[in-house]
């Protein structure tokens, strides 16, 4: 009996150690899915959340289909739950912001958008720590196609962010 406890206990710590290996970065989630064929990629030099905080250097990557749901949904379980910001699942649509820390002081960031049977969307760019605590405190919504939030920086003005998909 305290052979097979060890032994069980062994294979959960196994899995739990390669669980840890299988978690990718924003950057290498983003490349996957910008790689496919037939995936539409656009820059933006950068979005204001809220005055003076931006999303700089941002890239975002479409298909309006489902023929890449899988690879979302991969990449989204891949990513490591602890570095998401916010999320928002309503059965037919999904958002989800992640974080992970960069250099001096920047924060890497990708949005994923997704709805059945397309269109999917995700968006990679860099932010600063205001920029990290005004997606996390932001109110999020699904519309249709768009991903709103209200980002509610620490003045009294609330800015309102919309992410479309525009064939």
């Amino acid at each position: 009996m305290f052979m097979k406890k060890l032994f069980l206990t062994l294979i959960a710590l196994v899995a739990t150690s390669l669980a840890g290996f299988a978690q990718i970065s924003l950057d290498d989630a983003y490349t996957s899915l910008v790689n496919q064929p037939g995936m539409v990629e656009k820059s933006i030099d950068d979005v204001q959340l809220a005055p003076g905080i931006t999303i700089t250097n941002l890239h975002s990557v479409s298909y309006n289909g489902s023929r890449y749901a899988q690879e979302f949904i991969y990449t989204y379980e891949s990513l490591p739950v602890v570095n998401q910001l916010i999320g928002a699942n309503n059965q037919n649509e999904m958002a989800c912001a992640f974080t992970e820390p960069s250099d001096n002081g920047v924060y890497n960031v990708l949005f994923l958008v997704g709805e059945k049977g397309g269109p999917y969307v995700a968006a990679y760019g860099q932010t600063t720590a205001d920029g990290i605590e005004a997606i996390r405190n932001s109110e999020v919504s699904l519309e249709g196609d768009q991903l709103i939030m209200a980002v509610t920086p620490t003045v009294d003005v609330i800015e309102f962010i919309g992410m479309e998909v525009i064939e």
